[in-house]
């Protein structure tokens, strides 16, 4: 269920304006009208806040077939802001991070998609003991607490599979809540269109100048996650990988920032492109991200 290796060292952080509309006085940085590139605002940190604690709950397909869960909670190292929080993922503005391929952490191995929160240092935590997503015709699944090799998330029980099929509509979450996480009732899982023809313009390899396409969609702040890293890069010293989250706009290239850390030598494995769609739900100091992902 879940990847091998990812990474963890930040050497860049970069916000980028959608390509799909222009900047406002609440954006990270205006359009600035170049139909190539971006705009590209400084490196920054999120803004200092009263959130304390944040999680997110990813119910993912792959082409359209259910094919994974996972749930992940963590405490933040400091207070981070509400508004920041909750329209960090609502589909306005792109996201890339360039890592150094070396250390392990869960927000990088987990194959389906698990937010940071740019700058800030997060330690997992308990949410109860169990999550509970449930349907029209009842529970569609419970997600276990799982404590591994010094990891904390959730997951389906060992030797459960998923129901075969697409993933239900009118799905919600219940979680049970803790010491660090307020109990969360009936939280929506979005709906998403599934992704489709999503292209790389390459057969097998990424640059730092690739064109991604995809068929866009009308879902209400859509979001393309794109992830790949140097090819052969566990075999590496200087292997690298670079991670985006971007408008639904149908195309998206590398911003210029993230060009220059890359090199143009850069030479990446085919990328893992998913679609995803995220309900923020805040409860007092706590943000919980409920994602529903479409991968290609």
């Amino acid at each position: 269920m879940y990847t091998s290796k990812r990474l963890a060292v930040v050497l860049s952080l970069t916000w980028v304006a959608g390509c799909s509309s222009g900047g406002g006085s609440g954006d990270p940085v205006a359009d600035n009208g170049n139909d190539e590139l971006p705009a590209v605002s400084d490196v920054i940190m999120a803004p200092a806040g009263e959130i304390t604690h944040y999680g997110a709950v990813t119910v993912a397909d792959d082409a359209g077939q259910a094919s994974d869960l996972v749930g992940s909670f963590y405490r933040l190292a400091s207070g981070v802001s509400a508004e920041f929080m909750t329209d960090m993922l609502a589909g306005n503005t792109a996201m890339c991070q360039v890592q150094d391929d070396g250390v392990i952490d869960f927000e990088e191995i987990s194959v389906v998609y698990v937010p940071s929160v740019p700058g800030i240092n997060a330690t997992a935590v308990s949410a109860g003991e169990a999550l509970v997503l449930s349907g029209p015709d009842g529970t569609y699944a419970t997600l276990e607490e799982q404590p591994a090799g010094g990891f904390l998330f959730y997951d389906l029980p060992s030797m459960s599979m998923l129901m075969d099929g697409p993933v239900p509509t009118g799905l919600l979450l219940d979680v049970p809540g803790s010491a660090e996480i307020p109990a969360i009732v009936e939280a929506a899982v979005p709906e998403v269109t599934t992704l489709a023809n999503a292209e790389f313009g390459g057969e097998n390899t990424v640059s730092s100048s690739s064109t991604f396409t995809w068929d866009a969609s009308d879902d209400p702040g859509a979001m393309i996650r794109i992830f790949t890293s140097t090819a052969g890069g566990f075999f590496l010293e200087d292997g690298v990988t670079v991670s985006c989250v971007a408008p639904d706009t149908g195309s998206f290239t590398f911003p210029a920032d993230v060009r220059r850390d890359l090199g143009a030598d850069f030479i990446g494995s085919a990328p893992l492109m998913s679609r995803i769609v995220v309900n923020p739900v805040q409860v007092d100091s706590t943000v919980v991200y409920v994602i529903r992902e479409s991968f290609r």
